[in-house]
């Protein structure tokens, strides 16, 4: 455990890229999960949804009710395990700490990636961590940790 004034915070551009990362293997297994339980992502009849916008909201209802646990027990078990951070921010070499330095518990983990589900549909939450003194998210915030750099 590192002390507190001897922790580095992650820059926003670092942030930024480890979850464009993190998006994109997300976006995968979510394809992958969707595909494997009967959702027609791969065989799309763009003629028909654009034709019948019910079935296309059904489509997307379907997408999220895949994407968003997903993101969320990528993210939650990543960051509360000994690495304390997804593959995005560990090809960064970054890290999610509380701001005692101390790694996250399981309960830490789940206030952080749960309430950066709920907010992340606003976008505003990331505009947030670029004025906030720490570089910290809503969901940063909530749960009382950092990003920091992994020195």
């Amino acid at each position: 455990m590192q002390k507190t004034d001897e922790l580095v915070l992650a820059s926003v551009g670092n942030r930024f890229l480890a979850n464009l990362i993190d998006y994109f293997l997300i976006n995968i297994a979510t394809m992958l999960i969707a595909y494997g339980v009967g959702i027609p992502i791969f065989n799309l009849d763009f003629q028909y949804l654009n034709s019948h916008p019910e079935a296309l909201s059904e489509l997307y209802t379907q997408l999220l009710m895949v994407l968003v646990p997903t993101s969320f027990f990528y993210r939650f078990f990543q960051e509360s395990s000994r690495y304390q951070a997804t593959l995005g921010k560990r090809i960064l070499k970054l890290r999610v700490v509380k701001t005692t330095g101390e790694p996250l518990s399981y309960k830490d983990a789940f206030i952080r990636n749960a309430v950066k589900e709920i907010s992340g549909y606003f976008y505003m939450v990331y505009v947030y961590g670029l004025f906030s003194r720490f570089h910290q998210c809503i969901h940063d915030v909530a749960a009382r940790t950092y990003v920091v750099d992994n020195v």
